[in-house]
């Protein structure tokens, strides 16, 4: 694939998973992901996979002031409302809190921010609330960071309750009460809690401490909420998951009803974390991100059927637009690296835009991210600025780069692993170069994609059964990742093309034994495999129904030639991205960079031979690795053909394609060639 990964192939103790298999009835190959997981006992899988209960939610800090005041204002009626945030979190808090104080007949409404108006509170709407008559605002998924809100909100004789899950400041906002379990004074033992957990115990707390009869009430929201803010998915997490997926396929609201038939999802079906995430809550954020996530919640605490499907049905076409929206920046950002390959040099991938849609600029950071192995920073016109979200892995940090480059932005706020930004229009190169000068000083080697599989298997022990005893592990999310299995050394039989080239599907061998695997999203054509190769894949696998009984679905994460194939890969690109840079190399590098005249012919004759087919430069290597050729020194030529259109270069795909020449060229015009060669010369 384009993006070097590096695979850690886990190798647990065959001992210990035979002995947990014996002991724990699960399957061997549940066995071996436990195992790989460091649990390799029936105590600590039990700890692992049952935890059964909540904590009291009077352990968070303030709840007991928080129930106290609610119940007062329920009692003398005073106006209430529910302020929130407009993703998945935010509108599931939201509904939560607010059905639960209009049953119990408080006199509560709701308010939820569009992404235009920003995150949290705002001085001009609680002035619109204090002359609404309200007395109480009850903030969820926000309100930790608004001390000059929470000193306005005093002053204008309202009060105020705050619950939250994000990390304080310096300075606790003034309230009559600040639930928020990362306070540095809450006792609460389990921290890493979403939004909607937050408010699911402090309604838990209301009806007397009760977790149980709250969860089944809104077990399914918390759940949602859970998986979408990609909390762990351990201890209480894991138990809130669970539970609320079993309600989420039973639920009787109506919201949820309508928002599951719209998805496709036959009724009554089991729901797992993977179809939350990929179908329910990408829709519920649409909302948020192309209208206003108050459709989400009119959704989800409407009880009229009709209503519920009108608005299904409406926010089902916000994410077809959400969809192509960030396919169109994708494929403009793709264009771009088309028409200048050395974009991709950069140790960040920086990228702006005019009229990129803001709401999917994050997601299409990380599709970036994930694709060229980079971290990743977009930006788009918003007015005189740009504004922009960034994505990071490893030990290149978001929030640490955006803090060096802090003189050149508005605001910006973030962690390791992603991040927002506001910069204005005169700053703007200053700081894409400071992007670049924070990543060479911090990260001289930066970070490389790691993915990791629980242990090599054999296509044998990729059965129904063995695979259908991985259910027990379920639900996956953060922290409890779906099992990633490396097949070692397996022949390609077959390579198909699946929906129109869309997808591919490879029919494998080994030992004997058959078996095929889906490659979605790329065609034959782009994964550079053909018949009769021998190669790794890193494999998901899953049971499904088909036809009235269970069938074994076997889906390619990532492939590479072989281990060693994936080293030298993963070092000559490097070298590649430092040697377009202008880095200096050691001398001896440049001799292994350099292309001679019988390199580049072989590579013609290959992508001649393929008769117009676009083909990999991984693929190019491998049939060119005994002529001593790299993937540095292939990327070399493609920059020289490239130049004298003598062949395609497609650098998005990292594909060779040939084309029509009209005039005679010689290999020596080519700055590139010329340039790599007088290099050499003087380090001979």
């Amino acid at each position: 694939m384009l993006a070097g990964k590096r695979w850690k192939v886990c190798q647990p103790d065959a001992a210990k998973a035979a002995h947990l298999r014996d002991q724990g009835g699960v399957t061997q190959l549940c066995a071996q992901v436990l195992t790989a997981r460091g649990i390799e006992s029936l105590e600590a899988a039990g700890s692992m996979l049952d935890t059964a209960e909540l904590s009291d939610p009077f352990l968070l800090a303030d709840m007991d002031k928080a129930v106290e005041r609610i119940n007062t204002a329920i009692m003398n009626g005073d106006r209430i409302c529910v302020w929130g945030d407009y993703d998945c979190d935010g509108v599931s808090s939201t509904v939560m809190l607010t059905d639960w104080l209009q049953s119990a007949g408080a006199d509560a409404t709701w308010y939820i921010p569009t992404r235009q108006e920003g995150y949290g509170l705002r001085e001009e709407h609680i002035r619109e609330l204090q002359a609404e008559g309200i007395r109480l605002i009850i903030t969820v998924d926000n309100g930790i960071s608004a001390i000059e809100e929470a000193k306005l909100i005093k002053e204008l004789g309202m009060e105020l309750i705050i619950t939250d899950h994000h990390r304080p400041g310096d300075t606790i906002p003034e309230a009559v009460a600040v639930v928020d379990p990362f306070r540095p004074d809450c006792p609460s033992p389990y921290k890493t809690i979403c939004g909607a957990v937050v408010a699911l115990k402090l309604l838990a707390a209301l009806d007397g401490g009760d977790c149980e009869m709250t969860l089944e009430q809104f077990g399914d929201l918390a759940a949602l909420a859970t998986i979408a803010d990609v909390m762990p998915l351990t201890g209480e997490n894991r138990y809130i998951v669970q539970r609320g997926l079993e309600l989420l396929a039973n639920t009787e609201r109506m919201g949820l009803i309508s928002l599951i038939a719209v998805c496709g999802i036959p009724e009554g079906e089991p729901i797992t974390s993977t179809m939350a995430a990929f179908q329910l809550i990408p829709r519920i954020n649409a909302a948020g991100r192309f209208a206003s996530a108050s459709l989400a919640a009119k959704l989800f605490l409407t009880d009229d059927p009709d209503e519920a499907q009108m608005l299904a049905t409406q926010i089902h076409g916000l994410n077809d637009d959400r969809k192509a929206a960030e396919q169109e920046i994708f494929n403009e950002i793709l264009d771009v690296i088309r028409s200048d390959p050395a974009q991709l040099c950069n140790r960040v991938l920086v990228f702006s835009g005019e009229d990129w849609h803001h709401g999917v600029i994050g997601i299409v950071a990380a599709r970036l991210q994930e694709r060229f192995g980079k971290p990743c920073f977009l930006m788009s016109r918003d007015g005189s600025d740009f504004r922009g979200s960034a994505r990071s892995f490893g030990d290149f940090s978001v929030f640490d780069c955006l803090h060096a480059c802090a003189d050149h932005l508005v605001r910006y706020g973030g962690h390791p692993g992603a991040g927002g930004f506001t910069v204005s229009e005169e700053n703007l190169d200053a700081f894409k170069a400071a992007i670049q000068t924070y990543a060479a000083e911090h990260n001289p080697q930066m970070p490389v994609m790691e993915i990791t599989a629980e242990t090599a298997v054999e296509p044998r022990d990729l059965t129904v059964q063995n695979v259908e005893g991985l259910r027990i592990l379920e639900p996956y999310g953060a922290g409890n990742p779906k099992p990633l299995f490396a097949l070692l050394g397996v022949t390609v039989a077959d390579v198909y093309p699946m929906s129109g080239g869309a997808h591919t599907k490879l029919r494998l061998r080994k030992n004997n034994v058959q078996l095929e695997a889906l490659m979605f999203r790329i065609s034959p054509e782009e994964t550079g495999i053909s018949p009769n190769m021998t190669v790794d894949l890193l494999v998901a696998a899953e049971i499904r129904p088909y036809m009235g009984k269970d069938s074994l679905t076997v889906r390619v994460e990532d492939w590479r030639v072989s281990e060693k194939a994936q080293e030298q890969s993963i070092a000559a690109l490097a070298a590649y991205d430092s040697y377009i840079r202008g880095e200096q190399l050691p001398a001896a590098f440049y001799q292994r960079i350099c292309p001679h005249r019988q390199d580049l012919v072989n590579v013609y004759k290959l992508v001649l031979g393929a008769k117009g087919a676009p083909v990999t430069l991984t693929r190019l290597c491998a049939r060119l690795a005994e002529n001593g050729m790299n993937l540095c020194r292939m990327r070399v030529c493609a920059d020289i053909f490239r130049e004298l259109e003598l062949l395609q270069y497609d650098a998005a795909a990292d594909t060779l394609a040939a084309v029509p020449v009209t005039q005679k060229r010689d290999l020596t015009d080519s700055a590139a060639y010329q340039k790599i060669l007088a290099i050499v010369h003087q380090n001979q």
